[in-house]
């Protein structure tokens, strides 16, 4: 009689959603990015990183603020 080998399920969960195209970020997948806001990144996105948009917004809103001042 052969021995029996039990086959466990790796679980799949839902690590968050992407902050700039809401792309579900699952735990089996890489290409993700958290930053230490606790936000979640693609890191392939269809036309860039989303992660590299994001800090172009942030760029471009802390050089408006910068100007709104003057």
């Amino acid at each position: 009689m052969a021995n029996k080998i039990w086959n466990k399920s790796k679980a799949l969960l839902i690590c968050g959603w992407c902050g700039v195209c809401q792309k579900e970020m699952l735990s089996n997948e890489g290409g993700w990015i958290v930053n230490a806001e606790k936000k979640h990144f693609c890191h392939d996105g269809r036309d860039g990183s989303c992660f590299d948009k994001y800090c172009e917004d942030k760029k471009n809103i802390a050089e408006d603020a910068t100007y709104e001042g003057v």
